[in-house]
């Protein structure tokens, strides 16, 4: 993907002009302060309903996580294929769970009932 690759290249310039993290502590401390900007967009009644301001601070939620991949010396682009195959797996078990318990579909389901099925895919492919 250009765009991974696109920030490999910026980190990796950053890192050489010595504007870098330290530890990766650092790094989850701005993922967190980034998911709690995003909260502030999304909470009920939010004064920050600008969709491009919430775009934006979505955007660099993702850039600290692939940060934190760059900073431990993990490809971005193979870490991120991974999660994909991995969350296909589980959604595919999801699925077979739903067709055995006689649904079609989860839709109406509580969260909590999703996320029962959930675990039990997690325990089918792991």
């Amino acid at each position: 993907m250009e765009l991974l690759k696109k920030i490999i290249e910026l980190e990796n310039i950053a890192d050489g002009f010595g504007f870098s993290w330290e530890e990766p502590q650092q790094i989850i401390d701005q993922i967190r302060s980034e998911c709690l900007e995003i909260i502030e967009h999304i909470e009920p009644n939010s004064k920050n309903t600008d969709e491009l301001a919430l775009q934006e601070e979505v955007g660099d939620l993702l850039h600290a996580a692939f940060s934190l991949c760059i900073f431990l010396k993990l490809d971005p682009e193979d870490t991120l294929k991974k999660t994909i195959a991995k969350f296909d797996r589980r959604l595919s078990a999801v699925k077979q769970i739903t067709i055995e318990k006689g649904l079609n579909d989860l839709k109406g389901k509580s969260f909590n009932e999703l996320m029962q099925i959930w675990q039990a895919a997690k325990k089918l492919v792991g």
